[in-house]
C-alpha cells in the first residue's frame, strides 16, 4: 500500500491501472476509459483481466502528452463567456 502523497514507485517493473491512476492523479475508471478509447499506451502485458503497463512507458507518454494534467474543453479565447454565448458571470 502506497502512503498518503507518494505516488507509485518508478523502478518497479509494471504498473498496474491502478498505479498508473496513481501516477497520473485520475481515478482509476479515467485510466481505464483512456485505454478503452486509445488515449494512452495499449498494456505491455495482460495477465486474466489485469492490465500492465512498463512504469518508463507511462512516464514517458504522460511527458508528451500535448496538454499534460489538464482536463476539460479549452477555454473560448477568455471571453468569459459558457455554450450558447450566455455569460458564465
Amino acid at each position: 500500500m502506497m502512503a498518503v502523497g507518494t505516488g507509485p514507485d518508478t523502478t518497479a517493473e509494471w504498473w498496474t491501472t491502478s498505479d498508473v491512476a496513481a501516477y497520473l492523479g485520475v481515478k482509476v475508471a479515467t485510466v481505464t476509459n483512456y485505454r478503452k478509447r486509445g488515449q494512452m499506451p495499449e498494456p505491455d502485458a495482460t495477465v486474466g483481466r489485469t492490465h500492465m503497463w512498463r512504469p518508463s512507458r507511462v512516464v514517458s507518454w504522460h511527458e508528451n502528452r500535448p496538454r499534460p494534467g489538464v482536463g476539460g474543453r479549452p477555454s473560448r479565447g477568455g471571453s468569459g463567456e459558457s455554450a450558447g454565448g450566455v455569460s458564465s458571470r
